[in-house]
């Protein structure tokens, strides 16, 4: 199982309800691949970067979620045919490794200063 990030940008005439109902569905797909929907999480309304069909604004969501490796195109094919989603990006996250609490012991060459005649 692979860790992604799901950042979804919803047209402002969106009500709350709607929204919510959007990404239970997006849950639903998740589980249905035996992924696990982690965290869902509203940003807000926000200005968007240029005007996308109109809207100057959007509601943002990020689903946090661990799935397989088919379960972004599931989403993606969803995704892309629903009207209320202006933009979604999937990224898979990189995992955080902590460093190891042995010392490394790094040896250091000497170096041997050469004259030239």
């Amino acid at each position: 199982m692979t860790n992604y990030e799901l950042m979804l940008a919803l047209a402002q005439e969106q009500t709350e309800e709607s929204q919510k109902k959007l990404i239970k569905e997006v849950e639903g797909t998740i589980e249905k691949a035996k992924g696990n929907a982690e965290k869902s999480e509203a940003l807000g309304k926000k200005t968007l970067a240029y005007p996308i069909e109109g809207s100057k604004e959007g509601f943002y969501w990020l689903v946090n979620f661990e799935a397989g490796a088919e379960t972004p195109k599931k989403l993606n094919d969803q995704l892309r045919i629903e009207d209320s989603v202006l933009r979604y990006l999937i990224s898979k996250k990189d995992e955080i490794k902590k460093p190891s609490k042995k010392k490394v012991k790094v040896e250091r060459k000497k170096s041997v200063p050469t004259f030239i005649r």
